[in-house]
Protein backbone atom coordinates (compact mmCIF):
# COMPACT_ATOMS: atom_id res chain seq x y z
CA UNK A 1 0.00 0.00 0.00
CA UNK A 2 1.35 3.43 -0.97
CA UNK A 3 1.96 6.27 1.41
CA UNK A 4 -1.03 8.22 0.05
CA UNK A 5 -3.38 5.30 0.87
CA UNK A 6 -1.98 4.94 4.32
CA UNK A 7 -2.52 8.62 5.06
CA UNK A 8 -6.16 8.38 4.01
CA UNK A 9 -7.01 5.68 6.57
CA UNK A 10 -6.97 5.70 10.36
CA UNK A 11 -4.90 2.89 11.87
CA UNK A 12 -2.56 2.44 8.93
CA UNK A 13 -1.56 6.03 9.36
CA UNK A 14 -0.37 5.17 12.86
CA UNK A 15 1.55 2.23 11.44
CA UNK A 16 3.08 4.55 8.84
CA UNK A 17 4.16 7.03 11.49
CA UNK A 18 5.36 4.23 13.73
CA UNK A 19 7.26 2.44 10.97
CA UNK A 20 8.90 5.49 9.45
CA UNK A 21 9.21 7.57 12.63
CA UNK A 22 7.15 10.42 11.17
CA UNK A 23 4.73 12.63 13.17
CA UNK A 24 3.05 15.74 11.74
CA UNK A 25 3.19 17.72 15.02
CA UNK A 26 6.74 16.76 15.82
CA UNK A 27 7.90 17.34 12.23
CA UNK A 28 6.53 20.88 12.18
CA UNK A 29 8.40 21.87 15.32
CA UNK A 30 11.57 20.19 14.04
CA UNK A 31 11.27 21.96 10.70
CA UNK A 32 10.81 25.33 12.42
CA UNK A 33 13.77 24.64 14.69
CA UNK A 34 15.88 23.80 11.66
CA UNK A 35 14.55 26.68 9.55
CA UNK A 36 15.26 29.45 12.05
CA UNK A 37 19.05 29.05 12.01
CA UNK A 38 18.90 28.77 8.21
CA UNK A 39 16.89 31.98 7.94
CA UNK A 40 19.19 33.70 10.40
CA UNK A 41 22.19 32.57 8.37
CA UNK A 42 20.62 33.80 5.16
CA UNK A 43 19.84 37.12 6.84
CA UNK A 44 23.44 37.49 8.01
CA UNK A 45 24.77 36.74 4.53
CA UNK A 46 22.31 39.18 2.99
CA UNK A 47 23.37 41.89 5.45
CA UNK A 48 27.09 41.27 4.86
CA UNK A 49 26.78 41.34 1.06
CA UNK A 50 24.56 44.44 1.07
CA UNK A 51 26.85 46.26 3.53
CA UNK A 52 29.87 45.55 1.31
CA UNK A 53 27.95 46.91 -1.69
CA UNK A 54 27.08 50.03 0.30
CA UNK A 55 30.73 50.70 1.08
CA UNK A 56 31.58 50.48 -2.63
CA UNK A 57 28.61 52.60 -3.70
CA UNK A 58 29.09 55.29 -1.05
CA UNK A 59 32.78 56.13 -0.49
CA UNK A 60 33.56 58.92 1.99
CA UNK A 61 32.84 62.30 0.37
CA UNK A 62 35.20 64.09 2.77
CA UNK A 63 38.56 63.43 4.41
CA UNK A 64 39.50 60.91 7.10
CA UNK A 65 41.84 62.30 9.76
CA UNK A 66 43.37 60.63 12.82
CA UNK A 67 42.38 62.38 16.05
CA UNK A 68 43.16 60.95 19.51
CA UNK A 69 43.41 57.40 18.22
CA UNK A 70 40.24 57.55 16.12
CA UNK A 71 39.80 58.12 12.39
CA UNK A 72 37.17 60.83 11.89
CA UNK A 73 35.39 61.81 8.68
CA UNK A 74 35.00 65.53 7.96
CA UNK A 75 33.64 67.69 5.14
CA UNK A 76 34.54 71.38 4.87
CA UNK A 77 33.08 73.88 2.43
CA UNK A 78 32.82 77.63 1.98
CA UNK A 79 35.08 80.35 3.32
CA UNK A 80 34.91 83.06 5.92
CA UNK A 81 34.55 83.39 9.67
CA UNK A 82 33.14 82.46 12.05
CA UNK A 83 33.01 78.84 10.89
CA UNK A 84 29.75 76.94 11.41
CA UNK A 85 30.21 73.48 12.94
CA UNK A 86 27.34 71.01 12.49
CA UNK A 87 26.68 68.37 15.18
CA UNK A 88 24.11 65.65 14.41
CA UNK A 89 21.76 64.00 16.85
CA UNK A 90 21.40 60.39 17.98
CA UNK A 91 21.88 58.07 15.01
CA UNK A 92 22.77 60.98 12.73
CA UNK A 93 25.68 61.50 10.36
CA UNK A 94 27.12 64.17 8.09
CA UNK A 95 24.79 63.25 5.20
CA UNK A 96 21.87 64.57 7.29
CA UNK A 97 23.06 68.12 6.52
CA UNK A 98 22.50 67.60 2.78
CA UNK A 99 20.30 70.69 2.43
CA UNK A 100 21.89 72.88 5.09
CA UNK A 101 25.63 72.48 4.51
CA UNK A 102 25.83 73.78 0.89
CA UNK A 103 23.58 76.75 1.67
CA UNK A 104 25.62 77.79 4.71
CA UNK A 105 28.77 77.46 2.58
CA UNK A 106 27.47 80.39 0.52
CA UNK A 107 28.17 82.84 3.34
CA UNK A 108 30.81 81.26 5.61
CA UNK A 109 32.94 78.19 6.29
CA UNK A 110 30.90 75.15 7.29
CA UNK A 111 32.10 71.89 8.83
CA UNK A 112 30.14 68.62 8.93
CA UNK A 113 31.62 65.51 10.48
CA UNK A 114 30.78 62.08 11.86
CA UNK A 115 31.35 61.24 15.52
CA UNK A 116 33.42 58.13 16.23
CA UNK A 117 31.61 54.98 15.08
CA UNK A 118 29.01 56.88 13.04
CA UNK A 119 28.90 57.32 9.28
CA UNK A 120 32.32 57.02 7.68
CA UNK A 121 34.26 57.59 10.93
CA UNK A 122 36.18 54.72 12.47
CA UNK A 123 34.87 52.71 15.39
CA UNK A 124 35.94 53.38 18.94
CA UNK A 125 35.80 51.27 22.11
CA UNK A 126 36.03 54.19 24.57
CA UNK A 127 32.98 54.86 26.78
CA UNK A 128 30.73 57.47 25.19
CA UNK A 129 30.75 60.95 26.71
CA UNK A 130 30.12 64.48 25.51
CA UNK A 131 33.50 65.70 26.78
CA UNK A 132 35.37 63.04 24.77
CA UNK A 133 33.38 63.87 21.65
CA UNK A 134 34.06 67.60 22.19
CA UNK A 135 37.81 67.11 22.61
CA UNK A 136 37.95 64.99 19.48
CA UNK A 137 35.95 67.56 17.53
CA UNK A 138 38.32 70.28 18.72
CA UNK A 139 41.29 68.20 17.61
CA UNK A 140 39.60 67.57 14.26
CA UNK A 141 39.07 71.30 13.70
CA UNK A 142 42.73 71.95 14.51
CA UNK A 143 43.89 69.16 12.17
CA UNK A 144 41.61 70.56 9.46
CA UNK A 145 43.05 74.08 9.85
CA UNK A 146 39.66 75.60 10.66
CA UNK A 147 40.44 78.35 13.18
CA UNK A 148 38.06 79.66 15.84
CA UNK A 149 35.72 81.26 16.57
CA UNK A 150 32.95 78.75 15.82
CA UNK A 151 29.18 78.83 15.60
CA UNK A 152 28.07 75.50 17.08
CA UNK A 153 24.90 74.03 15.53
CA UNK A 154 23.41 70.99 17.29
CA UNK A 155 20.34 69.00 16.29
CA UNK A 156 18.52 66.91 18.91
CA UNK A 157 21.13 65.11 21.05
CA UNK A 158 23.77 67.05 19.12
CA UNK A 159 22.69 70.08 21.14
CA UNK A 160 24.10 68.40 24.24
CA UNK A 161 27.47 67.84 22.55
CA UNK A 162 27.50 71.45 21.28
CA UNK A 163 26.88 72.82 24.78
CA UNK A 164 29.70 70.77 26.30
CA UNK A 165 32.04 71.91 23.51
CA UNK A 166 31.17 75.52 24.35
CA UNK A 167 31.81 74.84 28.03
CA UNK A 168 35.23 73.28 27.39
CA UNK A 169 36.32 75.89 24.84
CA UNK A 170 34.35 79.05 25.77
CA UNK A 171 36.78 81.48 24.14
CA UNK A 172 36.45 79.68 20.80
CA UNK A 173 32.64 79.73 20.50
CA UNK A 174 31.06 82.89 19.08
CA UNK A 175 27.48 81.65 18.82
CA UNK A 176 25.16 78.65 18.96
CA UNK A 177 22.09 77.32 17.17
CA UNK A 178 20.04 74.58 18.86
CA UNK A 179 17.74 72.66 16.48
CA UNK A 180 14.90 71.06 18.44
CA UNK A 181 17.68 70.23 20.87
CA UNK A 182 17.52 67.93 23.85
CA UNK A 183 17.04 69.51 27.27
CA UNK A 184 19.13 67.50 29.78
CA UNK A 185 16.18 67.27 32.19
CA UNK A 186 13.43 66.54 29.67
CA UNK A 187 13.01 62.89 30.68
CA UNK A 188 12.80 63.92 34.34
CA UNK A 189 10.23 66.67 33.93
CA UNK A 190 7.85 65.39 31.26
CA UNK A 191 6.13 62.00 31.60
CA UNK A 192 5.24 62.03 27.90
CA UNK A 193 8.83 62.66 26.81
CA UNK A 194 10.09 60.04 29.27
CA UNK A 195 7.69 57.42 27.88
CA UNK A 196 8.65 58.29 24.31
CA UNK A 197 12.35 58.01 25.08
CA UNK A 198 11.98 54.78 27.04
CA UNK A 199 10.24 53.14 24.08
CA UNK A 200 12.92 54.31 21.66
CA UNK A 201 15.82 53.26 23.86
CA UNK A 202 14.28 49.84 24.40
CA UNK A 203 14.14 49.41 20.62
CA UNK A 204 17.76 50.55 20.26
CA UNK A 205 18.93 47.83 22.66
CA UNK A 206 17.76 45.22 20.14
CA UNK A 207 18.87 47.09 17.03
CA UNK A 208 22.39 45.59 16.66
CA UNK A 209 21.01 42.02 16.56
CA UNK A 210 18.18 42.98 14.19
CA UNK A 211 20.72 44.71 11.96
CA UNK A 212 23.09 41.74 11.95
CA UNK A 213 20.22 39.48 10.87
CA UNK A 214 19.36 41.81 8.00
CA UNK A 215 15.93 42.65 9.37
CA UNK A 216 16.51 46.41 9.73
CA UNK A 217 17.67 46.64 6.12
CA UNK A 218 14.97 44.38 4.71
CA UNK A 219 12.13 46.11 6.57
CA UNK A 220 13.54 49.62 6.12
CA UNK A 221 12.88 50.28 9.80
CA UNK A 222 14.80 53.56 9.96
CA UNK A 223 14.46 54.72 6.37
CA UNK A 224 12.13 57.57 7.34
CA UNK A 225 15.08 59.31 9.01
CA UNK A 226 16.53 59.92 5.53
CA UNK A 227 13.33 60.80 3.66
CA UNK A 228 13.39 64.22 2.05
CA UNK A 229 17.17 64.66 1.83
CA UNK A 230 18.84 65.28 -1.54
CA UNK A 231 19.13 62.07 -3.59
CA UNK A 232 22.80 61.34 -2.87
CA UNK A 233 22.65 62.16 0.83
CA UNK A 234 19.40 60.21 1.23
CA UNK A 235 21.05 57.11 -0.26
CA UNK A 236 24.09 57.55 2.00
CA UNK A 237 21.95 58.00 5.10
CA UNK A 238 19.77 54.98 4.27
CA UNK A 239 22.87 52.85 3.81
CA UNK A 240 24.23 53.73 7.25
CA UNK A 241 20.81 53.43 8.86
CA UNK A 242 21.12 49.73 8.00
CA UNK A 243 24.78 49.46 9.02
CA UNK A 244 25.71 47.32 12.02
CA UNK A 245 28.57 49.54 13.22
CA UNK A 246 26.64 52.77 12.86
CA UNK A 247 23.58 51.46 14.68
CA UNK A 248 25.63 49.79 17.42
CA UNK A 249 27.25 53.16 18.12
CA UNK A 250 23.78 54.72 18.14
CA UNK A 251 22.76 52.18 20.78
CA UNK A 252 25.92 52.92 22.79
CA UNK A 253 25.28 56.67 22.75
CA UNK A 254 21.74 56.08 24.00
CA UNK A 255 23.11 53.97 26.86
CA UNK A 256 25.36 56.91 27.83
CA UNK A 257 22.39 59.26 28.03
CA UNK A 258 22.56 59.88 31.79
CA UNK A 259 26.32 60.47 31.64
CA UNK A 260 26.00 62.99 28.82
CA UNK A 261 23.08 64.82 30.44
CA UNK A 262 25.08 65.05 33.67
CA UNK A 263 27.95 66.68 31.78
CA UNK A 264 25.57 69.26 30.31
CA UNK A 265 24.00 70.05 33.70
CA UNK A 266 27.49 70.87 34.97
CA UNK A 267 28.16 73.19 32.02
CA UNK A 268 28.04 76.94 32.43
CA UNK A 269 25.50 79.23 30.77
CA UNK A 270 26.34 80.72 27.39
CA UNK A 271 26.79 84.22 28.83
CA UNK A 272 26.05 86.81 26.14
CA UNK A 273 26.96 84.96 22.94
CA UNK A 274 24.31 84.96 20.18
CA UNK A 275 21.99 81.99 20.54
CA UNK A 276 19.12 80.77 18.37
CA UNK A 277 16.74 78.03 19.48
CA UNK A 278 14.73 76.52 16.63
CA UNK A 279 11.79 74.37 17.68
CA UNK A 280 9.69 72.02 15.56
CA UNK A 281 6.02 72.97 15.89
CA UNK A 282 4.54 69.61 14.75
CA UNK A 283 4.02 66.54 16.98
CA UNK A 284 5.10 68.46 20.06
CA UNK A 285 5.00 66.47 23.30
CA UNK A 286 3.65 67.97 26.55
CA UNK A 287 6.29 69.96 28.40
CA UNK A 288 8.49 70.48 25.36
CA UNK A 289 7.64 74.16 24.69
CA UNK A 290 8.58 75.14 28.24
CA UNK A 291 11.83 73.17 28.06
CA UNK A 292 12.74 74.77 24.73
CA UNK A 293 12.03 78.16 26.25
CA UNK A 294 14.54 77.40 28.98
CA UNK A 295 17.17 76.64 26.35
CA UNK A 296 16.53 80.05 24.80
CA UNK A 297 17.24 81.62 28.21
CA UNK A 298 20.78 80.21 28.29
CA UNK A 299 22.07 83.45 26.73
CA UNK A 300 21.04 87.06 27.17
CA UNK A 301 21.29 87.48 23.38
CA UNK A 302 18.83 84.94 22.00
CA UNK A 303 16.08 84.36 19.49
CA UNK A 304 13.51 81.53 19.66
CA UNK A 305 11.91 80.38 16.41
CA UNK A 306 9.14 77.78 16.03
CA UNK A 307 8.85 76.28 12.53
CA UNK A 308 5.26 75.40 11.71
CA UNK A 309 4.82 72.10 9.82
CA UNK A 310 8.24 70.76 10.81
CA UNK A 311 8.67 67.80 13.13
CA UNK A 312 11.82 66.70 14.94
CA UNK A 313 13.33 64.98 11.88
CA UNK A 314 11.95 66.99 8.96
CA UNK A 315 13.31 70.17 10.51
CA UNK A 316 16.59 69.05 8.94
CA UNK A 317 15.61 66.59 6.18
CA UNK A 318 12.92 68.59 4.34
CA UNK A 319 14.22 71.35 2.09
CA UNK A 320 11.61 73.97 2.98
CA UNK A 321 12.32 73.61 6.72
CA UNK A 322 16.08 73.28 6.24
CA UNK A 323 16.16 76.58 4.39
CA UNK A 324 14.50 78.23 7.39
CA UNK A 325 17.24 76.76 9.56
CA UNK A 326 19.84 78.22 7.18
CA UNK A 327 18.36 81.69 7.55
CA UNK A 328 18.51 81.45 11.34
CA UNK A 329 22.13 80.28 11.14
CA UNK A 330 22.81 83.27 8.88
CA UNK A 331 21.30 85.53 11.56
CA UNK A 332 23.60 84.14 14.28
CA UNK A 333 26.66 84.39 12.01
CA UNK A 334 25.84 88.03 11.21
CA UNK A 335 25.23 88.77 14.88
CA UNK A 336 28.59 87.24 15.85
CA UNK A 337 30.35 89.26 13.16
CA UNK A 338 28.75 92.46 14.37
CA UNK A 339 29.77 91.76 17.95
CA UNK A 340 33.33 91.11 16.86
CA UNK A 341 33.56 94.35 14.90
CA UNK A 342 31.67 96.60 17.31
CA UNK A 343 30.73 95.39 20.80
CA UNK A 344 26.99 95.63 20.39
CA UNK A 345 24.75 95.60 23.40
CA UNK A 346 23.04 92.19 23.83
CA UNK A 347 19.29 92.03 23.47
CA UNK A 348 16.70 89.30 23.88
CA UNK A 349 14.36 88.79 20.92
CA UNK A 350 10.85 87.41 21.10
CA UNK A 351 9.81 84.00 19.92
CA UNK A 352 8.42 83.94 16.39
CA UNK A 353 6.61 81.35 14.31
CA UNK A 354 7.64 80.79 10.70
CA UNK A 355 5.12 79.28 8.34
Amino acid sequence: MGAASLLCSGEPAYEFRHEYGFSFGASTSRLCAAALPCLAGIGCIYQAVAARADRLDHPPPGRLLDVEGCRLHVQIAGRGAPAVVLETGLGGMSAAWGWIRPEVARFTTVVAYDRAGLGWSGSDSSPKSASLAARRLHGLLCRSSVPPPYIMVGHSMGGLFARVFADLFPNEVAGMVLLDAVHPDQHLRSAAICCHMRTGFRFLKAIPLLTRLGYVRLAGLLGAWADGLPVRQAAEAQAFLSDYGHLTTTRDESLAWDTICGEVRAAKRLRTIPLAVITAAKDVLPGQPELQGELAALSSDSVHVAVRGADHVTLVTRREHALTVVEVIRHVVARARNLQSAHCRPRRQRMTTIT
